[in-house]
């Protein structure tokens, strides 16, 4: 039977294929949904297929106005304003925008064609939605990457679920592994999260520290657990380093004063520290709820697990809990400014010999702009600027600052599915396919690479971003992008280590557990690092603000306006369940009106809305708000 192709509307990897009536999907048996389950979403996957809305046509700008073009008239037009500005300013005055949801095949194409011009601009939105933990575990471990198989945790005596909603964010992967570990495996299930979710139905325990302070919650754990002893000295010996150091600093932490600070109870510490010391084998799950607070929490997950030497075997391990389809692919392809194909270094001189001889040119040493760090240089030192599948028209900038960015650059190209904020300032905009139509691999986010076979064909002229980069790339560096997505394959497998494994298989050649023997780093060891960890200031009369993902959670769906508001503020505020509020920052630059949701599912002192809601709030930068 055919087993379809991969769902693009998240990175779990489920497959699936168009039901009869062509805009529901049905699901496939496949190694992320063994039973052929798909989620709600899923389900609506081909709905995209015959959306009027699709753009079928290039288009470039003329007085004015986008106007319909031929290719040939669009792919000159867009290569000649990127050549004008590298010709005019240089290459690092171009930046190149890529997006998760395109397959490997087509950011390795991007970053290839941004270094072959010569600059390290190039950038994915998967990058800074986990930048904190992907960073952490690159220090510490070696690969920014989930380093166990879902299926091992069959395996997990312990899950430790932290700023993460997985039932919701990743449903499929949450009954298929989760929920059986728990149910058939007697895994026990600990959440932290200021918030109830969905998630919390199944956690034996649900610890809810006041926002921004996971870490230090965590670090009470890890110390607890350093005082006791209940470490693994042989892993400590054999297989980190930097131990030493951390104990001593961890001797300096008081779990129960710890623990008041962060608003549970030292009881809390103390049963997650005995459910950590009594598993065989302990698996955190870690989303963005992880990032917020520089590095603390993924690095502290991160020394709770190298203390107990829980890394390196089945069902244990980090588990990095990405959400679009291809977030695990994109950076592997090297479309990031700080690494090349493979997690490569830049200054790698073994992998910079191979992207040479493969490109003819080696990549730049520098590490180049980031997506926040371009779009304000829109227009100063950035002057061109292509995006994939990206809309950085939306951003956490102010709107109008954004619109003047974009209009300020002398060439903006754009390939996209819709009409957006950002096509509306662009000077060539060319229709792309979207996941269903296209062929190439993608990773889930247990670095699984499946191959996606196309399902239906693009509307009107639409092409594959692979297609389109490689009518850009032939016109602005030669025959080095010529040929189909097999050859491109075929490349990236022989410049990367990770790539080039059996179909189906995860990387590295098929390693369903990383770490077994030898981490990724320098030294083959796990590093620890010292705990670090800045207490969030909440003035007074003031609330921690929580953004809900745009996936939703207990009814949290996309237009709802309701500010989750505990029991006892709401008495305080004199504010019943249903009244209109308005939720502003601390210094009154930005607000939005609300309906009060009182509850008892989230902690004392901190509110949450919905991420559509919160928008103009997170805009301005908002970690805390006021309630009237």
């Amino acid at each position: 039977m055919d087993d379809g192709t991969v769902c693009p509307l998240c990175a779990v990897g489920c497959r699936l294929d168009v039901g009869e009536d062509g805009d529901r999907a049905v699901g496939r048996n496949g190694p992320a949904n063994p039973d052929g389950r798909l989620c709600a979403k899923g389900i609506r996957a081909p709905s995209v297929l015959d959306d009027p809305e699709r753009l079928t046509t290039p288009l470039v700008r003329e007085d004015g106005d986008l106007v319909e073009a031929s290719w040939e008239r669009a792919l000159d037009r867009a290569a000649d304003g990127l050549r004008d500005v590298r010709e005019t300013y240089g290459a690092n005055a171009l930046a190149f925008l890529g997006a998760p949801h395109c397959t490997n095949e087509e950011n390795y194409r991007l970053q290839k064609l941004a270094r072959v011009l010569g600059t390290n601009n190039v950038d994915n939105r998967a990058r800074a939605c986990h930048e904190e933990a992907a960073g952490a575990l690159i220090e510490r471990f070696g690969y920014p990457a989930t380093t166990f198989a879902a299926e091992d945790l069959d395996d997990t005596d312990l899950l430790l679920a932290v700023g993460a909603n997985p039932a919701v964010q990743q449903p499929v992967f949450f009954d298929s592994f989760v929920r059986p570990a728990v149910n058939r495996g007697d895994a026990t299930l600990v959440q932290v999260d200021p918030r109830e979710n969905e998630t919390t139905r199944l956690a034996s325990h649900h610890v809810a520290p006041r926002p921004g302070s996971d870490a230090q919650f965590l670090q009470a754990v890890c110390a607890r657990l350093v005082e006791r002893g209940d470490v693994d000295d042989d892993f400590l010996d054999e297989r980190t380093t930097g131990y030493g150091s951390y104990a001593d600093a961890v001797a300096d932490i008081d779990p129960v004063s710890a623990a008041a600070e962060t608003g549970v109870s030292a009881d809390a510490v103390d049963a997650v520290a005995d459910a950590v010391a009594d598993a065989d084998r302990v698996a955190v799950l870690a989303a963005t709820g992880v990032e917020n607070d520089g590095g603390a929490t993924p690095n502290a997950l991160l020394n709770l697990l190298a203390l107990t030497g829980n890394v390196g075997r089945p069902g244990t391990g980090f588990g990095l809990l990405r959400g679009l389809n291809n977030e695990q692919g994109a950076s592997d392809a090297g479309c990031r400014p700080d690494g090349l194909p493979g997690h490569a270094a830049l200054d790698d001189e073994a992998a910079r010999e191979r992207l040479a001889d493969a490109w003819g040119v080696a990549p730049p040493r520098e590490p180049g702009l980031t997506e926040k760090e371009a779009l304000p240089a829109f227009g100063d030192d950035v002057h061109g600027v292509l995006v994939v599948g990206e809309n950085p028209g939306v951003s956490k900038r102010d709107e109008s600052e954004v619109a003047e960015r974009l209009n300020a650059l002398d060439s903006l190209v754009v390939l996209d599915v819709f009409e957006s904020e950002t096509t509306a300032h662009a000077d060539v905009v060319l229709p792309a396919a979207v996941g269903l139509e296209k062929p190439g691999t993608v990773t889930s986010l247990d670095r699984r690479v499946q191959r996606l076979s196309p399902v239906a064909d693009p509307p009107g002229d639409a092409r594959s971003d692979h297609a389109i980069l490689g009518g850009l790339g032939q016109r602005l560096a030669g025959d080095a992008f010529a040929g189909g997505i097999e050859d491109t394959e075929r490349e990236l497998a022989a410049v990367s280590d990770l790539h080039g494994g059996p179909d189906g298989a995860r990387w590295p050649a098929g390693e369903d557990t990383l770490y077994t023997d030898s981490f990724a780093t320098p030294s083959g060891r796990a590093r620890f690092v010292d705990p670090s960890f800045d207490a969030p200031t909440i003035p007074e009369g003031a609330f921690a603000l929580v953004v809900a993902s745009r996936a939703g959670g207990f009814g949290m769906e996309a237009g709802d306006d309701r500010l989750r508001l505990n029991t006892d503020d709401a008495a305080a505020l004199g504010v019943e369940d249903g009244e209109r509020v308005r939720v502003s920052t601390l210094e009154g630059d930005a607000s939005v009106d609300a309906v009060a949701h009182v509850t008892d599912g989230i902690r004392a002192g901190t509110v949450a809305l919905h991420a559509d809601a919160a928008d103009p709030l997170v805009r301005a930068g908002a970690t805390a708000v006021r309630v009237d």
